[in-house]
């Protein structure tokens, strides 16, 4: 695809409420802009400075719609300049096919998430922190082409699925889809109370991997700042492991809690877990689906332009990542957040962060504080 054709795909992607449909198919455009700011000050025994900075975290376009009454479709890309790829190159996000086998199974054919995390299930776009929690990004929860089976019932969900690449290792690096490299994933949820007042949700998922020879594993993570240093790096980590992990959530109202454990055996046993708290203080409550096991979008009660000030909300976060036994060192992590939500489909978030090394940490032992906010808008 030329520079033209996909600046200009993103252009008509970015007029909300776009659509067409002929014979049963629809196509509809989707995306995100999330434009983040960052001060960060490092006092580590080998890392002493300061520094302010900006980013589009992401800028991605798509279309979404149906083919007929069991076909749906998702095509996703982020322009945004990640690693060797250039602007020009479009990362490839959601790229899959899903199938309805009937109303409550469906198969999903594509790059997609595997079936990991609560917070990672979550959309971006809803999660209560600028950052997920450190065992996500550490144990590489991410995209990937493969098949996924799912179901659902009144009150659970399930679903499990087989992996290969990510589909920009063959864009860009011209690696096989279905090489060597492979993983097997499956999580399960419950929900034993969930009604306009009250939500509990409980889960549990696992993933297993399979690099190519003389692949290396990597573990490794931010004090939740996207654009700060890594603190803790576990090199060298083997070819193979297998992920673990539990989740569980409780809303009441405008108040809502969620914590995660996970653990990776690879050549040595690493492991992480996070507790959130938040609260709406404009009375709102946090959505939650079923189906998908993860949390959705937030409506305010009374949106700006509707004679109302949005909605605001408070949270806190304890974040901790152990990777003592493969010499890497621990980073515990603070955060203090407050969203606001002017209209659903527009956030502005601000993060403090307090952050910790300790042990053979990357730079060294010691503390890094950072500041960071988000201008978000999603269509």
């Amino acid at each position: 695809m030329s520079n033209i054709s996909i600046y200009a795909l993103a252009a008509a992607l970015v007029m909300p409420g776009t659509a067409m449909a002929a014979n049963g198919f629809t196509i509809k455009p989707r995306g995100r802009v999330l434009l983040d700011f960052a001060d960060i000050d490092y006092n580590l025994a080998n890392l002493n400075s300061s520094n302010s900075t900006n980013e589009f975290r992401t800028a991605r376009f798509g279309v979404f719609g149906k083919m007929g009454s069991r076909f749906k479709y998702v095509a996703e890309f982020d322009f945004v300049n990640s690693g060797n790829i250039k602007f020009h190159d479009p990362k490839a996000k959601d790229v899959k096919l899903t199938y309805k086998v009937n109303g409550n199974t469906s198969i999903v054919f594509g790059n997609q998430k595997t079936p990991n995390s609560l917070e990672e299930q979550t959309s971006g776009r809803f999660t209560t922190f600028l950052e997920r929690g450190s065992v996500t990004d550490a144990f590489r929860l991410s995209r990937r082409v493969g098949v996924v089976i799912k179901t659902h019932g009144d009150n659970y969900s399930l679903a499990a699925g087989a992996f290969g690449n990510d589909m920009n290792a063959v864009l860009y690096n011209n690696e096989g889809l279905f090489s060597n490299e492979h993983s097997y994933a499956a999580r399960a949820t419950y929900t034993p109370i969930h009604n306009d007042k009250q939500t509990v949700h409980l889960g549990a998922s696992v993933r297993r991997f399979t690099g190519n020879a003389g692949d290396q594993l990597r573990i490794r993570a931010r004090p939740r700042i996207h654009l700060s240093q890594r603190l803790v790096d576990a090199k060298n980590q083997g070819k193979n492991s297998t992920v673990y992990g539990i989740e569980a959530a409780y809303v009441s109202g405008p108040f809502h809690i969620e914590g995660e454990w996970m653990a990776e055996d690879a050549l040595r046993s690493s492991d992480g877990f996070f507790v959130q708290a938040g609260w709406f203080l404009t009375g709102e409550t946090r959505k939650y689906s079923v189906k998908k096991g993860a949390f959705g979008r937030m409506k305010p009660a009374h949106a700006v332009g509707e004679d109302g000030i949005g909605a605001w909300e408070v949270a806190a976060r304890f974040d901790t990542l152990d990777l003592t036994s493969a010499n890497a060192g621990r980073m515990n992590t603070w955060t203090a957040g407050l969203n606001w939500y002017p209209q659903s489909h527009v956030r502005v978030m601000l993060d403090v962060v307090h952050a910790t090394a300790r042990g053979t940490a990357k730079f060294g032992p010691g503390n890094t504080d950072g500041v960071q906010m988000r201008l978000q808008y999603d269509w």
